[in-house]
C-alpha cells in the first residue's frame, strides 16, 4: 500500500537505489531502480570498463531524488501517483524491439567492442603482472588506452554523427523538389479529371 511516511527514514532508505520507493509503497518503481542499478554495476564489474560507471551513477542519483520528490508531494498528488515499472516496461510492446538488419549490425558492433575491451583488460593485466608496473612501456600503453584512446573514439563518433546529420539534411533537401513535382502533377491530374467530368455533365 502506498503511504506517506517519515521523511527522515525516506531519506535514509533512498540512499539505496529503489529502497526509498519500496519504503513508501512504490514496489514496482523500487524494484525497477534496484534492478537497473545492480545490473549496471554487474556490467561494469564483468567488463572492467571504467567509462560505463557513468550509468550506475546516473541511476543512483536519479533514484535518490525521485524517491524524495515523491515523498515531498502533497496528499492529492501522492495518491494520484501510479506505481509502474521503470520507463513503462510493463506496458511496452516488445515486438518493436525485433532486430532488423540495421539494428543487428549496431548490436554486433557494440558486442564486438565490449568483447575486445574485455579481452584487452585481461591481456594487459597478464602482461603487467609479467613485466611489472614499473616498466615504462607498460605505463605508456596503460595511460594511452586509459586517457587518449577513449577521447579519440569519442571524437570519431562525434564527427561521424555530424557527417550523418549533414547527409540526412542533404537527402531531405534533395527529396523535397521531387515531392513538390509529384504533388503538382497530382494536382494537375485532378484538375484535368474535374474538367473532363464537367464537360461530360455539360
Amino acid at each position: 500500500m502506498k503511504k506517506k511516511k517519515n521523511k527522515f527514514w525516506l531519506f535514509v532508505f533512498s540512499l539505496i537505489p529503489g529502497a526509498g520507493h519500496m519504503y513508501i509503497g512504490f514496489m514496482k518503481m523500487g524494484l525497477s531502480f534496484m534492478t537497473g542499478f545492480l545490473l549496471s554495476c554487474a556490467v561494469v564489474g564483468i567488463t572492467n570498463i571504467s567509462v560505463l560507471t557513468v550509468f550506475p551513477v546516473i541511476i543512483y542519483v536519479y533514484a535518490f531524488f525521485h524517491a524524495n520528490n515523491i515523498g515531498g508531494l502533497d496528499d492529492e498528488q501522492f495518491d494520484a501517483m501510479e506505481d509502474t515499472y521503470l520507463f513503462g516496461f510493463a506496458d511496452m510492446d516488445y515486438s518493436r524491439f525485433k532486430l532488423n538488419r540495421k539494428n543487428r549490425n549496431i548490436a554486433a558492433v557494440v558486442l564486438i567492442i565490449l568483447g575486445v575491451c574485455m579481452l584487452w583488460n585481461v591481456g594487459f593485466d597478464m602482461l603487467r603482472d609479467y613485466m611489472g608496473w614499473d616498466n615504462p612501456v607498460i605505463k605508456t600503453i596503460y595511460y594511452f588506452v586509459q586517457d587518449e584512446l577513449p577521447r579519440a573514439v569519442i571524437a570519431i563518433a562525434v564527427i561521424w554523427f555530424g557527417v550523418s546529420l549533414m547527409r540526412g539534411k542533404k537527402d531531405a533537401a534533395a527529396e523535397m523538389p521531387v515531392m513538390q513535382i509529384e504533388q503538382k502533377s497530382e494536382q494537375a491530374d485532378g484538375e484535368k479529371n474535374e474538367q473532363t467530368d464537367g464537360q461530360k455533365e455539360a
